[in-house]
């Protein structure tokens, strides 16, 4: 049975182990993280008013990039809510803007309809505005998922790598030689003996192998993975990790009624 260890948490980075999963399953968690997972972003901007130096295109390109902080018990997609994708409170959120310069226009500076929804990230800047520009804009929000656009990618890097299984043998006779060969210090010297520390950071580049003349080193890939993911701030990554697997949950499970539904 498959199992999760958390190995760090942070708000927006976590570090866990997948232990006993076969790489269907931890490749599905990655793509899930990545892509089936739903977060806030902007999903077009009306223009009042724009005498800046930049395109209409360009600073609505730039505002889809900026990570909102988002609340999924509240939103509900388009395709789900009552409004059938017309666009209303529950599925949309509005933030504006009426900005003149000389001034940098950072994202604190947009006013959003619930102050509880904003950008992740305050200080993040838009554009700059000389004397005599302004800015009046009024930009809005929608759930979306990374399968249909990056801006809506929970997670800015998320992968995983094989934990192996490193086993030194009685034909060892210490010449140390994968000690100085590795390049992530896996092996040590303890009582005498070559010894395994931090099997989770081997890359497999099979150094130690080619420098061991005896070849007393084998190495076991397992069903283990140590995952990475960092968080674009939009959700706190274990929070992502969750509604990920809840999200692959109930595909299995749709799947599995749908193939008792086929008759054989």
């Amino acid at each position: 049975m498959p199992k999760i260890e958390i190995v760090k948490e942070e708000e927006s980075k976590i570090i866990f182990k997948l232990h006993d999963a076969s790489p269907a399953l931890a490749n599905s968690i990655r793509r899930a993280m990545k892509s089936l997972v739903p977060v806030l972003a902007i999903d077009y901007v009306d223009f009042y008013v724009n005498s800046s130096g930049f395109y209409d295109e360009m600073i609505a390109h730039r505002l889809a990039m900026l990570p909102i902080k988002t609340d999924l018990s509240r939103f509900k997609m388009r395709e789900e809510c009552v409004c059938e994708g017309v666009g209303c409170p529950n599925c949309q959120i509005s933030f504006r803007l009426n900005v003149e310069g000389p001034k940098v226009v950072y994202a604190k500076d947009f006013i959003s309809d619930d102050p509880e929804i904003h950008f992740a990230f305050e200080d993040i800047p838009v554009l700059e505005l000389f004397s005599g520009q302004q800015l009046m804009i009024e930009a809005v929000a929608r759930l979306g998922r990374g399968k249909e656009h990056s801006k809506f990618q929970p997670v800015s890097a998320c992968y995983y790598r094989i934990i192996p299984d490193i086993e030194i043998n009685e034909k060892c006779d210490l010449c140390k030689n994968c000690i100085s060969a590795c390049p992530r210090s896996i092996f040590e010297e303890r009582e005498g003996k070559i010894a395994v520390k931090n099997p989770e950071n081997c890359s497999l580049c099979m150094e130690c192998i080619r420098s061991c003349e005896p070849k007393a080193i084998r190495i076991v890939e397992k069903n283990d993975y140590l995952f990475v993911a960092e968080g674009t701030g939009a959700l706190p990554v274990k929070e992502v990790l969750f509604k990920a697997i809840t999200i692959l949950k109930e595909k299995a499970e749709n799947f599995n009624k749908s193939l008792s539904e086929i008759d054989v």
